[in-house]
C-alpha cells in the first residue's frame, strides 16, 4: 500500500520532519508525535507540515489524541486520526471520532441503522478531501475502509431481515381483525416486500460495486507495483537488455563473419634451367612473346645530388707590406736595361713585385759629359770605357701575398732580382702587412667529393638507384645492364678560392640522372613457358630471378640484343578451384590427408584460422586463402 508512517522522536525539530517527509517516496504519510510533543504545539510548525504536505503532493496525517494538537491541525487543513488504523477525521468535522472496539465475529451486530447516515457521510467526504492528496484515489487506511464497508452490508442485511419478521409477528398477531384491515395489512406486507427486495437490490449492487472497485484496486495495486519493480530494476533490465543484444551480435559476427582459415600447400617441384637468346626494340609494335621479343620501356628519375666535404685550403686574406726598391744597373757605354711591372724581386724567402714599368739608361754615347750627367759613381778619375756606370733609380712595390712576415727594415743587402744586371735594396722599412689566415675551398676537396659521389652511383650504394628501381611496377622487370647514371657539371659553394666561412659546410652539387630499361615481366614468362620443356600434367610454379646477359645495341642503334636466364620450377597441375572444392566445410585437422590423397605432389599442408574457435573451412571461397609454395622456398605462386 502507498502508505508510510514517520515516528516523531522527541529530539526532532521542525527540519527533522519536513526532512523525513520530502524524503518519503509515498503518497499517503502518518505522522505519530511522542507523549510530549513540543516542536509540534507551535502553531506554525504545523502550518509549515501541511504546506510542505502541499509542495511534495503528499497526503499527511497526524496521528493524535490530543486536543490541543488536534485543533492546530485543523486549523492549518491537516487530517487528524486516532491511531493508524482509524478513518482520519478531515479539517471542518466538529470533532474526532472514537475508534470503535472490534466485536467478536459470533456476534450478532447492534447498530442502529439511523446512527450510521452521519459516518457515511463524513466517509464520502473524507474521500473527496483525500482526492487531492491522492491521485489515484485512496483512502488513508484502505484496509479499514474494507471492514467497515462489509460492516455496513452486514448492518443493511440484519435491518431487512428485523423488518421482515415485524411484518410477520403483525400478521400472525392480529387474525380476528376485519377484512379491511387484512387488506391494510397485506398491502403494507407487500410494500415492506418490496422494499424489502429494493433493498435487497440495492445490497447487492453495493457489494457487486465494492467488488469491482477492489478487484480495480487490486489491478491497479498490481500495475503500480510492476511499474515501481521496472523503476528499482531500470539499469540492471537495460543493462540485461544490452548484454543479451552484444551477445545476439557477438555470436552472429564469430560464427558468420569472423570465420577465416589461410591454407598454405607445399608442392614439391623439379628445377631446370633456361637460356635464350632475345631482342630489344623501343618500338611497342616490334614485341612479340612467342618470338623474344621485347619492348624497352625507359624509366629514369632525376635528383639534385648534393655531397658535402671539408675544405681543407689556407689562405691568409690580411693586407699586403708596400714600400720602396732602389734599382741599380751598370753599364760600360751606351745602354738600357727595362724592368717591367710585376718584376719580383726576393729578399730571403719573401717575394715582392714591382708596381711600374721602369727603364734603367746608360750614357748616350761615350763622351765624358754624358757619363757625368748619366753616371751616379761619376768622379774626376773615372775612366770611360774602364770603369762601369753605376745608373739608379725608385720603383713602389708591394709584397707578392699579404702577411705580417713581410714588414721589413731597410736593408742595403740580401736582394735578389729576376732581371738580369739590375740589384736592389731598400733604404727605407717596407710596412703594411698584416696577417688573416683562413680555410678556402680548394679544387682537389671537389674533386675528392666529385668521385665518391661517382663510387656511390657505379656501385649502386645511391640513394637514387634504390628511388629508381622501388618506383618500377612489379609488372616489370628491369633490364640491370642497361643502368646508367649522367651528371651535370657541379656547382661548389663556396666556389674553389673561396673563404669558408664559420659554421659553413662546403658541399658539390649536381644534377642527376638515373636511368633504366624494363620489360614486361609476363610477355617475359609468356616467352619462358613457351620455349621451356614441361612434362605432361605439370606446370611452371616459379620463373625464378630472370636476368639479361649480354645486353648490346646493335649498329642501327634502335634495338638491342641479349640473353634471357633463369632457372625455373616445375610440379603437379593443381588449381585453386580443384583445392576449395575438396576443402570446403571440411574440419580443419582433416583437410592435409584429404590433400595428399587427391594430389599426390602436396607435400605438407600448413592452416592458419582467424579465431581459435573456428574448426571448419568455410564454405565461402571469399574467406579462404590458398597459398601455393614450393618445398624448401617461399615463393608463392
Amino acid at each position: 500500500m502507498n502508505k508510510e508512517t514517520i515516528y516523531i522522536e522527541p529530539s526532532d525539530d521542525i527540519t527533522d520532519i519536513l526532512s523525513r517527509l520530502k524524503a518519503s517516496d509515498k503518497k499517503i504519510v502518518a505522522l505519530v508525535p511522542p507523549k510530549k510533543p513540543t516542536v509540534l504545539l507551535s502553531s506554525v510548525n504545523i502550518k509549515l507540515i501541511s504546506r510542505a504536505a502541499k509542495a511534495s503532493k503528499k497526503a499527511v496525517v497526524l496521528v493524535t489524541t490530543d486536543d490541543s494538537l488536534t485543533k492546530l491541525a485543523m486549523t492549518a487543513n491537516l487530517p487528524v486520526a486516532p491511531s493508524l488504523k482509524s478513518r482520519p477525521i478531515m479539517p471542518g468535522e466538529e470533532k474526532p471520532v472514537k475508534a470503535e472496539p472490534k466485536e467478536e465475529p459470533d456476534d450478532e451486530p447492534d447498530t442502529d441503522p439511523d446512527s450510521d447516515e452521519p459516518e457515511a457521510e463524513a466517509d464520502e467526504r473524507a474521500e473527496e478531501q483525500f482526492e487531492d492528496y491522492d491521485d489515484e484515489g485512496e483512502d488513508a487506511s484502505e484496509e479499514d475502509d474494507e471492514v467497515e464497508s462489509d460492516e455496513e452490508d452486514e448492518e443493511d442485511d440484519d435491518e431487512d431481515d428485523e423488518i421482515e419478521d415485524e411484518d410477520e409477528g403483525e400478521d400472525s398477531g392480529d387474525g380476528g381483525e376485519d377484512d379491511e384491515e387484512d387488506s391494510d395489512e397485506t398491502d403494507k406486507s407487500k410494500k415492506s416486500s418490496k422494499d424489502s427486495e429494493k433493498a435487497g437490490a440495492k445490497s447487492s449492487e453495493k457489494k457487486t460495486s465494492k467488488k469491482e472497485k477492489k478487484s480495480k484496486k487490486s489491478d491497479e495495486e498490481y500495475s503500480n507495483a510492476f511499474i515501481k519493480f521496472i523503476a528499482l530494476h531500470k539499469a540492471w533490465i537495460i543493462a540485461g537488455a544490452a548484454i543479451l543484444v552484444g551477445l545476439i551480435v557477438f555470436l552472429v559476427w564469430a560464427f558468420t563473419i569472423a570465420p577465416r582459415v589461410s591454407v598454405s600447400i607445399s608442392v614439391r617441384t623439379n628445377s631446370a634451367n633456361f637460356s635464350e637468346n632475345v631482342t630489344f626494340s623501343k618500338d611497342s609494335a616490334d614485341e612479340n612473346s612467342s618470338t623474344g621479343s621485347f619492348f624497352l620501356h625507359e624509366e629514369k628519375i632525376e635528383k639534385n645530388q648534393i655531397v658535402k666535404f671539408t675544405a681543407t685550403g689556407k689562405k691568409d686574406l690580411g693586407e699586403t707590406a708596400s714600400g720602396e726598391l732602389v734599382l741599380t744597373s751598370y753599364f760600360i757605354g751606351p745602354g738600357t736595361v727595362s724592368v717591367p711591372a710585376g718584376s719580383t724581386f726576393t729578399y730571403g724567402t719573401l717575394n715582392y713585385v714591382t708596381l711600374a714599368d721602369i727603364v734603367l739608361a746608360g750614357p748616350a754615347d761615350n763622351k765624358a759629359k754624358t757619363f757625368k750627367a748619366t753616371c751616379n759613381n761619376y768622379s774626376e778619375d773615372f775612366e770611360i770605357g774602364v770603369d762601369y756606370c753605376q745608373v739608379s733609380t725608385v720603383v713602389s712595390i708591394k709584397a707578392a701575398a699579404p702577411g705580417e712576415d713581410y714588414n721589413i727594415s731597410a736593408s742595403g743587402e740580401g736582394w735578389s732580382s729576376s732581371v738580369g744586371n739590375v740589384t736592389a735594396y731598400n733604404n727605407a722599412d717596407i710596412t703594411g702587412g698584416t696577417s688573416n689566415i683562413v680555410t678556402i675551398v680548394q679544387q682537389s676537396d671537389v674533386d675528392l667529393a666529385l668521385d665518391k659521389l661517382r663510387g656511390d652511383e657505379s656501385t649502386g650504394s645511391s640513394d637514387g638507384k634504390k628511388e629508381l628501381y622501388d618506383g618500377l611496377s612489379k609488372t616489370v622487370m628491369p633490364v640491370e645492364a642497361s643502368y646508367k647514371v649522367t651528371t651535370s657539371d657541379p656547382q661548389t659553394t663556396p666556389a674553389v678560392g673561396e673563404e669558408v666561412k664559420e659554421g659553413v659546410t662546403p658541399q658539390v652539387s649536381t644534377n642527376t640522372t638515373y636511368f633504366v630499361y624494363t620489360i614486361d615481366r609476363v610477355r617475359m614468362e609468356e616467352f619462358i613457358k613457351n620455349k621451356a620443356v614441361i612434362d605432361e600434367g605439370k606446370r611452371i610454379y616459379s620463373y625464378g630471378d630472370p636476368f639479361i646477359e649480354y645486353f648490346a645495341e646493335s649498329s642501327s642503334g634502335n634495338t638491342y640484343t641479349g640473353k634471357l636466364k633463369t632457372t625455373y620450377k616445375t610440379g603437379p597441375e593443381i588449381s585453386e578451384t580443384e583445392i576449395l572444392d575438396k576443402i570446403r566445410g571440411e574440419k580443419i585437422g582433416r583437410i592435409e590427408p584429404i590433400l595428399k590423397d587427391a594430389f599426390p605432389g602436396v607435400a605438407s599442408v600448413k592452416t592458419e584460422k582467424s579465431y581459435f574457435w573456428v574448426n571448419n573451412i568455410p564454405n565461402d571461397e571469399n574467406k579462404v586463402e590458398i597459398n601455393l609454395t614450393i618445398e624448401g622456398f617461399d615463393n608463392e605462386e
